[in-house]
């Protein structure tokens, strides 16, 4: 009998525990600088940009949109994004750790031509140069 109360006891601290782990399951993705692309839930295919400031960390997204493409260099981060039409954004890289600068360097949204044509003008076609092009984040 006094097992069982034991186990009644340990059950619930257990499960408390447990809860502690819990959203761990999102996947974080490193683009550049300061800037991630984290999941809002494991396989959810719901990315969003984010930058690790020295005070925050990852705690919010820089905008509410949805990632689905991204290309990115030490100048910019060209995304694709599902919550407007036009979709196209521009981050212009933030040298500083401060997430609110970062977020106010997000032009757009553009359609395709007007992000060409953005783009010409930034700086020539240097920043069509990508490090790294991303798509379909989830197979990343």
């Amino acid at each position: 009998m006094k097992q069982f109360r034991t186990a009644r006891l340990l059950l619930p601290l257990t499960l408390l525990l447990a809860g502690c782990f819990w959203g761990d399951e999102r996947e974080t993705r490193h683009l550049v600088g300061n800037y991630y692309l984290n999941e809002t839930g494991p396989d959810s295919g719901a990315w969003y940009l984010h930058f690790d400031d020295e005070n925050f960390g990852l705690a919010d997204a820089l905008f509410n949109c949805q990632i689905v493409e991204a290309g990115f260099n030490k100048q910019c981060i060209i995304m694709r994004a599902t919550c407007t039409n036009p979709q196209f954004y521009i981050a212009r890289i933030n040298r500083a750790n401060d997430r609110e600068i970062a977020r106010n360097a997000i032009q757009g949204p553009y359609t395709s031509q007007e992000l060409q044509a953005k783009l010409q003008r930034l700086s020539g076609d240097d920043v069509l140069s990508f490090d790294a092009t991303l798509t379909n984040p989830s197979r990343w």
